[in-house]
């Protein structure tokens, strides 16, 4: 927010320098223009940023339609200020409403997500959790409240969210079953009936059981 305030900031100096200035444009000097060029860079560098989270929540948007089988899922990434004054406790790294169709995700674990997706071959523990954080939202918005169980829907389908996001098959499905069994034990939603043939077992075809 305040960067997208400061790009606004730099770009009123600009249209007022260049259509309400003392002196029209053919008569700048090289400081004039050295000044313009100034205001330019600076405007495109803090408009930069929000623009790339703005375009990644729509695609996140998207895909969690889509997936989710549900039109119109919001996904929104919250600023670093927002993340801080949240009315929820920042250390959720997402919270999904149900009702609204919509899926907030927490600044930093948005950015981990990011890079995740930008070079998922060798993933941070970081960008592995933020994936499986997005695919539990997900499995949220379809409609399931109960977070052991959402969160081993989002186990089985880490996989295939993941290349509908355009992971490859192979790296998508060994970083699934690498958060399963390095990460998903750690987490307060774990559920010993998460796993082949246990009660949360949904058979899925193609499931990441059978590269366990």
């Amino acid at each position: 927010m305040i960067l997208t305030g400061l790009a606004g900031f730099f770009a009123f100096l600009i249209f007022y320098d260049l259509f309400k200035g003392s002196k029209p444009l053919r008569h700048y000097d090289a400081f004039d223009i050295g000044y313009l060029i100034t205001l330019t860079t600076l405007c495109v560098a803090c408009a930069w940023t929000p623009y790339k989270f703005w375009t990644f929540e729509k695609t996140l948007s998207k895909h969690a339609s889509t997936f989710a089988k549900r039109p119109g899922v919001n996904v929104t990434c919250t600023s670093v200020f927002e993340s801080i004054f949240d009315q929820y406790d920042m250390t959720n790294a997402g919270t999904a409403y149900i009702e609204a169709g919509e899926i907030v995700f927490q600044h930093g674990w948005c950015k981990q997500f990011m890079e995740y997706l930008e070079d998922p071959a060798q993933p941070s523990e970081k960008e592995l959790f933020s994936m499986h954080v997005f695919t539990h939202e997900v499995m949220h918005i379809r409609g399931e409240s109960d977070e052991r169980k959402t969160d081993c829907q989002a186990i089985q389908r880490n996989h295939l969210l993941g290349e509908q996001l355009g992971i490859n098959r192979r790296i998508a499905r060994r970083n699934a079953v690498k958060y399963y069994k390095t990460q998903y034990p750690k987490h307060p939603y774990f559920s010993k009936d998460c796993g082949p043939r246990k009660k949360y077992d949904e058979r899925l075809s193609g499931s990441i059981w059978r590269d366990l």
